[in-house]
């Protein structure tokens, strides 16, 4: 390491170089001294001169002036903090002037890009981190400008290699200023290869790769988010990070989407979930930037077709997403969205989005757009009622030809049915049922004036909901346009009632009946009755809802798993209208969830119906005799041992379920039971458990070794593919992550800032980590040994129970309790570290907690002798006592100021009290 130079004043020139320089500059160069401010504007001035070749010089002048921008450049690398500014204006200019061209560089007088380079690389392992973050900065700085001036733009490889050797070591820097300024000054020094997937095998591009997913500065994400190269390599790390928890990083993998990647160079995945984690309501920067993105970035490169764009999403699949990112599309006039267009861009924009749809060409992408532009009409406050109809009748043309449109495009799907051993993927069926679901969305918002349209429209959803040709997610929007079309609800009821019998009309046992035939007829019926019971606004004692029940029932003693699972679904719905019906069918659901023999999802539909039941009625969580459908006895169950034991045993779809099931019993405080709360977190912090929906996982070679940077880009396409499905999904494990970080925050803030309850069910989790205990049981074989990075970190838990619960002397006392309990033989040494650790952090401000503390110390200090700490648990065991005897100091000292007041104002209603008696005696 090059020796640190002292700028002092005996190191300055004597005085300034005489005939070089002008009387000003002389004035300015008897007041620089160390300061980079002075020194900022005394390279200001000299930059003048030199680069104005007004120079006579002799060497030894020469020699003077290039001594004085060495000075300046120190000065600027070893000013304080507070001149921070100063020192990067200096290092601004010092870059610029040194890159002048050759011609202006009279003998020499200006030093090169490469003496910059070498100085900046000898202070870069420094220990003062202002001058390593400076000297990385210079570093940066000088390599972007030869960059620059280089011939076509190449840096020599000796330079090249230099660099990179010297800057590798500060990517992982313990100073985050030194970090991100090693991550800016990599933009440059990266290989991407000649092959346009990209170069797997660049150390550098690897090493920022990582950076940008495990760093725990949201600037060095953010930095070197900017800073990775950007290929197919590459681009899936990119694309993750738009789900970062830092809105600046979100932001900033946004921007790199918008400007650096061609939007017809990526894949559908990648696309879909780039816009489903930008285009996210809870964040307003971030949604700017992803509509920046999609409006200014994606959109402009497609010529504003709004169509073409939404070719290159997968619609069918992925329709949530598209409509978010078709109304982005159509609300940004409206917004900042597009302030960064030029006015003609704007206006090819809004012309783009005026386009007409003709009705008799639509195509997937064509139908979502016409019926999202519908619903925004609909949908918009700021349009009065009586106008909303006449757009909406502009854009959809008159209900006969939507009824001719639906029913062409049904046909296409039916008779693609029919030729599917021709067409393997399906795809045409598919398209053409997606546009009938669009159709339908649309027909609700029909001008119903029309009365031969209207019975049109009725006859055509009549015959669709009773044949068997019409698939399954065309129900619901076909029984919801159903009830818009109907000029009463009796109308409606009387429509209902009579599909249902008519789709009822048939003999299951009838030997000439299909098995198929009879099962869709019943599944249909449950789907029109599921429909029916989740919009109706009617109550049980409604004849039209009660004989839903008829039709219920047998469903759920089907043999097919499809009926049965829609049963149970639909006997939910049923239950929640009344609490009589809930009690009645509490058994019976139960029963199915407990039911081994059954399948996961029926289980799963029963769970969550006895969930919605749980939260709206009383008494629902009480034991309850129902039948064993294995072993048909009669056996006792509730839904808070069912929940743990699904927790316990089960596959880890059900324990998704069940987790997120008990976390709602709990917030409701139907269920106050430790051992679940302490099982939720377990879960929350089990790394296998979450492996898959972890927004930074990791992997392990063979050896067991971290492979930390060259795994990233595989972990991140993991990732990717874990993200087709939707978070918003029950049994997702992202959408329960979702749910637990909510949750653990939320029931302290409902108890008033304390959480007993967390600090209870600190005991249950001691319990169940040093037990090795795992989310559905049998996931993890007792033979194999854990990897140190799959098991749950205690202390990581405990401090999260004590700071979220804010009950930290509670949890203190719990772990205490736990040591001194235990012995050498039956305490592991990672449990005995983690303990410790988890209570070097924990703040005692209760004087019962430090008093029951300190009467603990001394038998965990005999056990701490006894294992053999090492130095790390006595240093923070030592903090520990040390926060047992302030809390209880602390303690002590506030109980003697309110004795002292209370002392205080005793003395003064005496004193008072004197005085009356002594102005009654006068008196």
């Amino acid at each position: 390491m090059a020796p640190r130079r002292k700028t002092t004043a005996e190191n300055l020139p004597p005085s300034p170089p005489l005939n070089a320089i002008d009387s000003f500059i002389k004035t300015q160069f008897d007041e620089f001294q160390r300061t980079a401010s002075k020194a900022k504007h005394f390279a200001i001035n000299l930059a003048k001169e030199l680069t104005g070749g007004r120079f006579d010089c002799e060497d030894n002048e020469l020699a003077s002036i290039r001594e004085s921008l060495e000075l300046i450049l120190d000065i600027a690398l070893s000013a304080p903090k507070s001149e921070d500014q100063s020192s990067k204006s200096v290092v601004a200019l010092m870059v610029a002037l040194c890159s002048q061209p050759a011609a202006t560089n009279v003998n020499g007088l200006i030093p090169d890009l490469d003496f910059l380079l070498y100085r900046g690389i000898l202070r870069l392992e420094c220990k003062d981190d202002n001058i390593r973050s400076r000297s990385m900065t210079l570093v940066g700085s000088v390599m972007e400008r030869m960059g620059e001036v280089a011939d076509d733009g190449v840096i020599e490889d000796e330079t090249f290699n230099l660099v990179r050797e010297a800057l590798l070591p500060r990517l992982s820097d313990k100073s985050i200023a030194v970090r991100n300024a090693a991550i800016k000054g990599s933009a440059l020094l990266q290989d991407p290869g000649d092959s346009p997937s990209g170069n797997s095998e660049d150390a550098l591009t690897n090493q920022l790769m990582y950076l940008s997913t495990h760093d725990s500065s949201p600037v060095c994400r953010s930095s070197a988010v900017n800073s990775i190269v950007v290929t197919r390599y590459t681009l899936p790390t990119i694309i993750c990070r738009v789900r970062d928890t830092s809105s600046t990083v979100r932001i900033a993998a946004l921007n790199v989407l918008k400007d650096q990647v061609d939007v017809r160079l990526m894949t559908d995945l990648e696309r879909v979930v780039a816009l489903r984690s930008g285009l996210t309501p809870r964040c307003e920067s971030t949604y700017l930037a992803a509509s920046k993105m999609l409006c200014c970035g994606w959109l402009k490169s497609l010529g504003y077709s709004v169509l073409n764009l939404l070719k290159l999403l997968d619609v069918a699949n992925s329709e949530s997403v598209c409509e978010l990112a078709t109304k982005a599309i159509l609300s940004a006039p409206h917004n900042s969205t597009l302030k960064d267009l030029s006015n003609n861009e704007r206006a090819a924009y809004n012309a783009a989005l005026e386009n007409s749809i003709p009705l008799g060409l639509l195509t997937i992408q064509s139908s979502l757009l016409l019926r999202v532009k519908i619903d925004k009409i609909k949908a918009d406050v700021r349009i009065p009622d009586n106008h909303k109809q006449e757009l909406v009748d502009e854009l959809m043309p008159d209900t006969p030809v939507i009824c001719s449109s639906i029913q062409k495009h049904l046909n296409n799907f039916i008779q693609n049915t029919l030729n599917d051993s021709n067409d393997e993927d399906g795809a045409d069926g598919d398209d053409d049922s997606f546009v009938c679901l669009q159709l339908l969305k649309m027909a609700r918002h029909a001008d119903w004036s029309d009365e031969s349209g209207r019975r049109q429209l009725l006859e055509l959803l009549h015959s669709m909901l009773c044949s068997s040709n019409t698939p399954d997610e065309l129900v619901e929007p076909c029984i919801r346009a159903m009830a818009s079309a109907h000029k009463s609800e009796s109308e409606y009821v009387e429509c209902i009632n009579e599909i249902i019998t008519i789709l009822g009309d048939y003999d299951a046992e009838d030997e000439n009946m299909d098995a198929s035939e009879a099962a869709f007829r019943q599944l249909r019926i449950v789907s029109i009755v599921g429909v029916v019971l989740e919009y109706t606004t009617r109550s049980l004692s409604d004849d039209f809802i009660a004989q839903f029940s008829d039709q219920i029932l047998p469903a759920i003693i089907s043999q097919d798993g499809m009926v049965r699972e829609a049963g149970v679904c639909c006997l939910g719905k049923y239950s929640l209208l009344g609490q009589n019906a809930a009690m009645e069918y509490r058994p019976l659901l139960l029963g199915i969830a407990a039911n081994k023999k059954e399948g996961k999802e029926i289980r799963a539909q029963a769970l969550l119906a006895m969930s919605d039941l749980a939260m709206l009625w009383d008494g629902m969580t009480d034991e309850v005799d129902c039948m064993d459908l294995m072993t048909e006895e009669m056996i006792r169950v509730s839904l808070p041992s069912l929940l743990l034991d699904i927790l316990d045993n089960e596959s880890p779809g059900l324990v998704v379920v069940a987790a997120e099931i008990c976390s709602k019993l709990i917030m409701m405080g139907r269920v106050q039971d430790t051992e679940t709360l302490a099982k939720l977190l377990v879960i929350y912090f089990d790394p296998l458990f979450n492996a898959f929906s972890s927004s930074a996982p990791a992997e392990e070679d063979e050896d067991g070794g971290c492979i930390t940077a060259m795994s990233v880009a595989n972990a991140c396409k993991k990732q990717l593919s874990s993200d087709t499905e939707d978070a918003t999904i029950v049994g997702s494990p992202i959408r329960l992550q979702q749910i637990l970080s909510l949750f653990f925050n939320t029931i302290s803030a409902v108890t008033g800032g304390k959480s007993p309850i967390m600090g209870h069910a600190t005991k249950d989790v001691l319990r169940l980590v040093t037990e090795g205990w795992k989310a559905g049981g049998g996931r993890q074989s007792s033979k194999k040994k854990l990897k140190a990075a799959d098991k749950v970190a205690l202390d990581k838990v405990l401090t999260f129970m004590g700071n979220v619960g804010n009950v930290h002397g509670c949890v203190a006392v719990e772990i205490a309790t736990f040591l001194e309990d235990s012995t050498e033989h039956s305490l592991e040494s990672n449990t005995l570290r983690d303990c410790v650790n988890a209570l070097s952090k924990m703040q005692i401000d209760n004087k019962a907690d430090a008093v029951d503390l300190r009467e603990m110390v001394l038998g965990i200090e005999d056990l701490l002798d006894v294992c053999g700490a090492n130095k790390t648990v006595m240093k923070n065991w030592a903090k520990f006592v040390d926060n047992v005897d302030e809390g209880r100091k602390l303690k002590d000292d506030e109980n003697r100021r309110q004795e002292q007041g209370k002392s205080f104002e005793a003395e003064e209603d005496a004193k008072a009290e004197r005085e009356v008696l002594g102005e009654v005696q006068v008196a």
